[in-house]
């Protein structure tokens, strides 16, 4: 099959993640797949790494008359010079270009609207009608929360919403390597509780900063690792505020690219999603049960479809710090029920939630979009 995949996303996040894991992941099972990136921006480069077929030549990014007009012959032309089977858009920018692409040039190539990144829901409006239920012929989103979004707000009907996660690869956790955290800054003989977050205010570290002093005083063999790196906050802030809570003996703040990231995970005792929002993916709760680490985690986004609804971890309200320092405090009062979490966590993501299972559902489902467009 022929997969034309347009993602205007930039920046280190999940989306970008998710889109470059399916891409690459649809190439290597034998499909032709052509990129349209950013000219000059981050992702060109990394599908390039990937080994996948780009084009530079059109910035979808830009929204003046003269190039809108520009692009949407563009994209024609590219539609029809390439003839793919399916269009993927990755973000709204790119959904709403091909919409007008295949409205102008009367494409009949059909068109999914991919929503990895971004929780809000879709918008009532009529535009966003018409974009939803005419030129665009599936959605994928990869959480419950949205896709129950997509059928109630626009009332679409549930053949056309799927949800298609991302994955993981199985790894045996009993035999992977344990980092030396003490390498990190981390006092000998601790055990550590981590956050694996980019340092972003919807990330919580706010909220979990007001939860440490309790469950220190409660275990004083506790230490909190934040590992990540800059967007919104930095170091600097971070320390600002350790000193003015008196909390600098109880934190490391790692904001440097680490290649062992499972290895330190492994190191830890408990691992945590603090988000205020976001978390669409959470990328984070999916490295932390490959590992096979108990969890608290805030009910957002597509936590829940990933917890369970508890069944591997403590679900607890958003921007809730008691309920937050109650949720670890509950773990590390029972070390064996929390490390029986995470193993169940573990096995769950090795069975039903691998890549090669995703993608064998992206697979069934371009094949009966494609049919289904081409049905009389």
């Amino acid at each position: 099959m022929k997969i034309l995949v347009s993602l205007t996303l930039e920046g280190r996040n999940a989306g970008i993640w998710y889109a470059l894991e399916t891409t690459r992941r649809l190439q290597a099972r034998g499909h032709e797949v052509l990129c349209l990136p950013r000219p000059g921006g981050t992702t060109i480069g990394l599908l390039r790494d990937a080994n996948l077929n780009v084009i530079d030549d059109c910035d979808l990014a830009v929204t003046s008359p003269k190039s809108v007009y520009r692009n949407i012959k563009r994209l024609i032309r590219l539609a029809r010079d390439f003839q793919p089977d399916v269009i993927l858009a990755h973000w709204g920018t790119d959904h709403i270009y091909w919409a007008l692409a295949k409205t102008v040039g009367r494409l009949k190539t059909p068109l999914i609207r991919v929503r990895a990144l971004d929780p809000r829901p879709p918008k009532k409006h009529v535009l966003s009608k018409w974009l939803h239920r005419k030129p665009t012929d599936h959605i994928v989103t990869v959480n419950t929360r949205l896709s129950d979004a997509y059928r109630t707000r626009l009332r679409l009907p549930r053949d056309r919403v799927s949800i298609i996660g991302p994955g993981v690869d199985p790894t045996n956790r009993d035999v992977g390597e344990t980092a030396d955290l003490t390498a990190l800054g981390i006092p000998e003989g601790k055990n550590v509780v981590i956050l694996l977050a980019r340092f972003s205010p919807v990330k919580g570290h706010r909220v979990l900063l007001k939860t440490i002093r309790p469950v220190v005083e409660r275990f004083p063999d506790i230490h909190f690792l934040w590992l990540g790196f800059p967007a919104e906050y930095d170091r600097r802030l971070f320390d600002r505020w350790f000193v003015e809570a008196n909390l600098m003996e109880c934190i490391t703040v790692v904001d440097s690219f680490q290649p062992n990231v499972n290895a330190i995970l492994q190191a830890c005792t408990l691992a945590l999603v603090t988000s205020v929002g976001s978390e669409s993916i959470s990328r984070s709760l999916l490295e932390y049960f490959s590992c096979g680490l108990p969890v608290v985690a805030s009910d957002v986004g597509g936590v829940t479809d990933l917890m369970q609804r508890g069944e591997f971890g403590i679900l607890v309200p958003p921007d809730d710090a008691a309920a937050l320092a109650e949720g670890i405090i509950r773990i590390l009062e029972l070390p064996d029920r929390g490390q029986s979490l995470g193993a169940r966590a573990h096995t769950f993501l090795s069975s039903h939630v691998t890549w090669d299972q995703r993608i064998d559902d992206w697979e069934n489902l371009l094949a009966a979009t494609r049919n289904r467009s081409q049905s009389p």
